[in-house]
C-alpha cells in the first residue's frame, strides 16, 4: 500500500511530478495499491487505486499507519522550499516509510537510505519505490528508525527541555499583588 496524503488541491502539481512513476510502477506491481486521500483525479488503474475522502486531521494518523510507502513529492519552487517537514514526522511516528522530493525541510530532515528516501528525478522515484516495494525488510528498517530520530527530536517529550533551557534567561519573575 502506496499512501499519497496532498489534503488539498494544491497538491496537483506535485503529484503530477510523480504520476508517471506511479503508472508504472502499478502497471509492474498488480500488488500494489495506491491510497489517494484529498482532492486528486486519475482516470486510469483504477482497480489499484484507492480513494479516501477528505478527513478530519486526527484521523489521518490511523490511515497512515496502514500503509506500508508514504509518498511526499514536491516540485523544486520558493513556495515549497519553505514547507515543513511535517509529512515525514507524521508518518514516521506511526511508523511508515517515506520517499519525498529532495527539497526544503525535507532535505534538511531525511537521511537518504536512513530515516527515508530523497528523490531528486523521476528515475530516483521509480528506484526508491522499487527497493521499497520489493523488500519489507528495507521499509520496515527504515520506518523504525525515522521513529526512533522524529520521537528524539521531534516530539516535546525530548525537545521542551532544551527549549526552556534556551528561553530562561529571558523570563524574568512577575509578581502580583491583589
Amino acid at each position: 500500500k502506496i499512501g499519497y496524503f496532498s489534503g488539498s488541491i494544491t497538491h496537483n502539481d506535485d503529484f503530477n511530478l510523480i504520476l508517471p512513476v506511479l503508472k508504472t510502477i502499478l502497471k509492474e506491481y498488480k500488488n500494489v495499491e495506491l491510497h489517494i486521500c484529498g482532492q486528486l483525479q486519475i482516470d486510469d488503474l483504477k482497480d489499484q487505486i484507492v480513494i479516501h475522502p477528505f478527513m478530519d486531521y486526527r484521523k489521518l494518523p490511523e490511515l497512515i499507519s496502514q500503509m506500508d510507502i508514504n509518498l511526499a513529492p514536491l516540485n523544486s519552487t520558493l513556495f515549497n522550499e519553505a514547507k515543513s517537514e511535517n509529512k515525514w514526522v507524521e508518518a514516521s511516528l506511526v511508523k511508515t516509510c517515506t520517499i519525498a522530493s529532495n527539497t526544503g525541510a525535507f532535505k534538511e530532515c531525511i537521511q537518504h537510505g536512513k530515516t527515508g528516501f530523497l528523490c531528486d528525478e523521476q528515475k530516483d522515484w521509480l528506484t526508491c519505490l522499487r527497493n521499497c516495494i520489493e523488500s519489507k525488510e528495507l521499509r520496515n528498517q527504515i520506518a523504525q528508525n525515522a521513529y526512533d530520530y522524529c520521537i528524539k527530536k521531534c516530539t516535546t517529550m525530548y525537545t521542551a527541555h532544551s527549549f526552556v533551557e534556551k528561553i530562561k534567561p529571558y523570563i524574568h519573575k512577575n509578581i502580583c499583588f491583589a
